[in-house]
């Protein structure tokens, strides 16, 4: 899964790596914040499909097929062309949301866990996602999920529980991704995990493990 990640990349790293995406007035409005580290249920920096910066609201909720109120910070990719909180947002929606790195948790032995920072060749990569409009205590805001995916051998030795790793898509695939007309069959291989060669880890140390 994801759930926590950062950025921390400066904003020209952001355009050289995204040089698509218009330098317009939101980052005159909201200026460009370094982030250490992301949490759920926050506001998080994204490019739509119209190649423009938007923030969106890092939860999912809706009534799931059996009528269950459900909130979803992930979307599994094997799922996303059926699940009704996330098919629609698949097809129209789909974003990209830059990081520098991702962290995840190593269970134990004695149950404790371990806190991993995990990076990408790309020194700012991004996740693939999707956004939708949902309903937040009677409010409509725009909210995202970041897709996951089967781990390769590194995320599935150090997220050791529930085995599951973010979706990351190359710097090549980019405007695919975005781009609405893009097929299933052209989505699907980017929905697999990146290489062990290309994924790079290290233990954050004095830090507390959730």
């Amino acid at each position: 899964m994801c759930g926590r990640y950062k950025m921390t990349a400066e904003q020209r790293e952001l355009f050289d790596q995204m040089p698509f995406l218009e330098q317009d007035e939101y980052f005159d409005i909201h200026g460009w914040k370094k982030r250490p580290e992301i949490f759920p249920g926050t506001p998080i920096f994204a490019v739509n499909n119209q190649h423009k910066a938007e923030d969106v609201w890092w939860t999912i909720e809706d009534f799931d097929y059996k009528g269950v109120w459900r909130k979803a910070i992930n979307a599994k990719a094997e799922n996303l062309r059926f699940a009704e909180m996330f098919k629609t947002a698949f097809k129209t929606d789909r974003i990209l949301v830059p990081a520098t790195a991702i962290f995840e948790w190593q269970e134990q032995q004695d149950k404790t866990k371990k806190k991993f920072e995990i990076w990408f060749d790309e020194p700012v990569f991004a996740f693939g996602g999707i956004a939708r409009d949902c309903q937040i205590k009677g409010e409509t805001r725009r909210c995202g999920a970041i897709i996951t995916t089967k781990p390769n051998d590194v995320f599935a030795e150090i997220h050791n529980v529930k085995k599951r790793q973010a979706v990351v898509i190359h710097k090549y695939d980019y405007d695919k991704w975005l781009d609405p007309n893009t097929s299933y069959e052209e989505l699907q291989p980017m929905l697999e995990p990146l290489t062990n060669e290309e994924t790079h880890f290290a233990p954050v140390e004095k830090d507390r493990a959730e």
